[in-house]
């Protein structure tokens, strides 16, 4: 039997776009055995019930010294896997250097069109070329031609989490206890983002979530925030006109993706929980500035990306390099972004 490790990746949204490069792997090798590590609990729970999973792994490296991250390597995974796979985007040492300690014989990923040398990414012995003109989930799909399984585009899965029907239910309370009528349709908003690397500059501007929810004042918005986007939460619902915004907050990752399923749009910067809501097969409104949305626009579910197209923009690529900005007016690329042309993206939506 092949035993095969996919390394872990740090954000939520990285690693729901790996959910169909994994379901395409473990149809095409039923019999091997598919171990996952996570260092992040929320992908951890993302991930808890995918049923091409054998083993779904936890370990806390970002509280660990290095010394102990390495012994719990090898003493957990040297020379125990047959095949090991970092998926995209994994342009980082630190990954590179893990698959390199699990001295498998076969240890597959991507050759980065920058910084490929300077993060080790010499220490896999089999890559393609990272190719800029495909969609993360396209990117893995295709790392799977190394192990001599090919798909065409259009047989691509959606993305996936395994809900069950309780948790589901858990979803549909939560909603019903809110909102005493459906004015018109249900939407979600996420005015925050990672803080790694500097990625809080992902975030449209909290003013303009606000005028988004005062202007479209017979809709119900959802904010879904966690600690790291609370401040932007409590602006917007303390300063809403129209008793029409609800916090969601506390709640676990499944809990939230529970939520989601009855919403009817999502808009959302460029974060984990956008392609969660597209996980749960809802609209998205896709908010980008430094990212391209060529990359990472929302999987399988209808979209819309609202953008100002400067000719800077988009300038981010995937290394361990902090987002920055080099113009003068920094970040206008998502300063400019006007409410008008999300309202717009919503109703070609509806």
């Amino acid at each position: 039997m092949t035993k095969i490790l996919i390394t872990p990746l740090y954000g939520i949204g990285d690693s729901l776009l790996i959910t169909p490069a994994i379901k395409i792997l473990k149809e095409n090798l039923p019999k091997a055995e598919l171990t996952l590590l996570t260092f992040n609990k929320g992908i951890y729970e993302i991930l808890k019930s995918n049923i091409y999973i054998d083993n779904l792994l936890f370990y806390p490296f970002l509280k660990k010294d290095p010394i102990s991250s390495v012994l719990y390597i090898l003493r957990n995974f040297s020379f125990k896997f047959d095949v090991t796979i970092n998926f995209y985007p994994s342009n980082r040492r630190d990954y590179n250097i893990f698959s390199f300690l699990t001295f498998s014989p076969l240890r597959i990923g991507h050759h980065y069109k920058n910084d490929n040398f300077r993060e080790l990414n010499w220490l896999k012995n089999r890559t393609i070329k990272e190719d800029t003109l495909l969609h993360c989930v396209e990117e893995n799909i295709h790392l799977l031609k190394l192990l001599g399984i090919s798909i065409t585009n259009k047989n691509i899965p959606n993305l996936e989490i395994f809900l069950d029907e309780q948790e589901l239910n858990q979803g549909r309370l939560f909603i019903d206890k809110n909102i005493k009528r459906y004015k018109n349709k249900l939407i979600g908003i996420h005015p925050g983002s990672s803080k790694f690397k500097n990625h809080t500059n992902r975030r449209l501007p909290k003013e303009k979530f606000l005028e988004l929810t005062n202007t479209l004042d017979d809709f119900y918005f959802f904010i879904f925030s966690g600690e790291d986007e609370k401040d932007e939460a409590d602006f917007i619902y303390s300063n809403s006109k129209s008793n029409n915004v609800i916090k969601v907050e506390g709640k676990s990752i499944r809990e939230v993706a529970s939520i989601m399923k009855y919403l009817n749009i999502f808009v959302s910067n460029d974060s984990g929980l956008m392609h969660l809501a597209a996980t749960m097969g809802i609209p998205v409104v896709g908010i980008f500035g430094p990212t391209n949305p060529n990359w990472i626009h929302p999987w399988g579910v209808k979209y819309q990306i609202v953008q100002t197209n400067l000719e800077c923009s988009p300038c981010f690529y995937y290394s361990p390099r902090p987002l920055e900005c080099k113009l003068r007016e920094k970040f206008k690329c998502l300063r400019e972004i006007s409410v008008e042309k999300i309202i717009a993206a919503i109703y070609k939506l509806l």
